[in-house]
């Protein structure tokens, strides 16, 4: 292209073809110019990257027990991405807890989870939210949801002792909601599914969902099979799924994809790892985790060495495939892949 042709391309027109190059190239021709480099900050920029429909999730993995450390998979581009966490209070530790609309909520555990940010990891921007009206000592459940016109969100976290809040960023509080069913709870992110934040129970018996609208919670007598081990939830296109592993043994033999079927709450299997691929995939009866956001579910070896494979599965197509390896050097890569979440990469998503 004719540089002269190029420069005098009006301002505008400049950013809008910028506000639509993949995120890694857009990081990349930052360096060009002061210019490009403070694009981040543009009104006129971010308001031409907002029309833009957005990317492929990104998968956030953390590779140290402190969660300082760790790299990004950019499954548009099939590659790892050393993008730095954003500066949190040095002196404590943030769990990745939800995701939504460009923005990750982590919270941190010092004699119960009293302590929660919401981050840009694109842009480094992020904000510690005020203390909970009653911190739980343990966590059941954490969910986001992100109004797209407005820009405002919400932070649900349930936990022990019927402790029940939401956080509203348009009002820098928290609130109490309606009381989560009864029953024993473990550890889950929820999704959110037409209009619903939806999380998993302990027991088979299904799950329960959080009207964000009028701020009640229901139950779902969906039961899962007992030799069923669920691992995450997903909604794709509408429609909830979970990803977990058939065990035999109280050992991982397949892993499978089932959908909920609304209409009878039933669990059905729609999909099932490939045979030699799994058998290669958990040799040595090695144990798997996974996180997924819209149609993509990132599934990996827990603390497995870097010559574990890690997979990557499109409930759209169906498809499964192997991730190259992640290019960090072997000191910082000595423990794994420890823990992740996937996030919708958003340059104007705001705290």
């Amino acid at each position: 292209m004719d540089s002269s042709l190029w420069s005098a391309l009006p301002e505008h027109l400049v950013e809008r073809v910028l506000a639509r190059l993949p995120l890694s190239s857009f990081f990349r021709f930052r360096s060009v110019c002061k210019t490009w480099n403070n694009l981040m900050h543009s009104t006129t920029f971010l308001q031409a990257y907002a029309e833009v429909p957005s990317q492929e999730p990104w998968f956030l993995m953390f590779t140290d027990d402190d969660y300082r450390d760790g790299s990004t998979y950019d499954p548009t581009l099939n590659k790892w991405h050393h993008i730095p966490l954003p500066t949190l209070p040095c002196d404590e530790v943030f769990f990745p807890a939800a995701a939504a609309g460009g923005l990750v909520c982590l919270g941190c555990y010092d004699d119960g989870w009293k302590r929660f940010v919401v981050c840009n990891p694109l842009t480094k921007k992020w904000r510690e939210l005020p203390p909970m009206l009653n911190p739980p000592f343990r966590l059941y459940t954490v969910g986001m949801v992100v109004d797209k016109e407005t820009k405002a969100f919400k932070v649900l976290v349930a936990g022990t002792c019927e402790i029940y809040e939401i956080y509203e960023s348009s009002t820098n509080c928290w609130k109490k909601t309606c009381i989560l069913p009864a029953g024993f709870y473990r550890w889950h992110h929820s999704i959110l599914c037409n209009g619903f934040l939806y999380s998993r129970r302990f027991q088979f018996d299904g799950l329960v969902a959080y009207d964000i609208r009028e701020g009640v919670w229901s139950q779902i007598q969906a039961p899962m099979p007992h030799s069923f081990d669920y691992h995450v939830l997903v909604e794709c296109q509408g429609r909830l799924y979970t990803v977990g592993g058939l065990l035999k043994n109280e050992m991982t033999k397949r892993i499978c994809i089932l959908e909920l079927h609304t209409s009878k709450l039933e669990w059905v299997e729609v999909d099932r790892m490939p045979s030699m691929l799994c058998d290669e995939f958990l040799k040595d009866g090695a144990s798997f985790s996974c996180t997924g956001y819209s149609d993509l579910v990132l599934i990996y070896i827990t603390g497995g060495l870097r010559d574990r494979m890690v997979l990557l599965y499109e409930l759209s197509t169906r498809i499964w495939r192997r991730l190259p390896r992640c290019s960090l050097p072997d000191y910082r890569m000595k423990d794994g892949l420890l823990d992740g979440i996937s996030f919708e990469p958003r340059l104007d998503a705001t705290v």
